[in-house]
């Protein structure tokens, strides 16, 4: 069970990170897209809350804070990055204590753990690869 939901969780997180770095325009575009399209449907209560979401962006989206905003998920996933490295290596060294040691069990364990850290590592910079191509389209 714990597998899926970090599979659900891994597989959802560019889209998370992608909302918080759109241009203010992108947003705007996108905003009445959608008013368009709840206009058409007659859901009066969509177009009322999404012409509200379109006020406030057109009052508080800068570009300049996207983009601080892309730079500080950039060095946020770098950090996740940074960590990711020194936990493969510590699982790494746990690997090679247990090969040492020369206990079968311990060895099939700290090989799962050195597996799950690699792709934790993997995940991290995917992630962070988002981010930077995030805020180089913000520049």
């Amino acid at each position: 069970m714990k597998k899926i939901i970090f599979t659900f969780i891994l597989a959802a997180s560019p889209f998370l990170s992608h909302a918080t770095t759109r241009s203010c325009g992108d947003q705007v575009a996108e905003l009445n897209a959608k008013i368009a399209a709840a206009t058409g449907a007659g859901n009066s209560a969509e177009v009322s809350r999404l012409n509200y979401a379109l006020t406030k962006v057109k009052t508080y989206c800068t570009d300049e804070r996207q983009a601080s905003r892309a730079s500080e998920d950039v060095s946020q996933r770098q950090l996740k990055v940074k960590k990711a490295e020194l936990e493969l290596q510590e699982a790494q060294q746990d690997l090679e204590e247990a090969k040492a040691d020369g206990r079968a069990d311990k060895i099939a364990k700290k090989s799962y753990k050195v597996d799950e850290k690699k792709r934790k590592l993997q995940s991290a910079q995917n992630d962070l690869k988002q981010a930077q191509d995030a805020a180089e389209r913000l520049k």
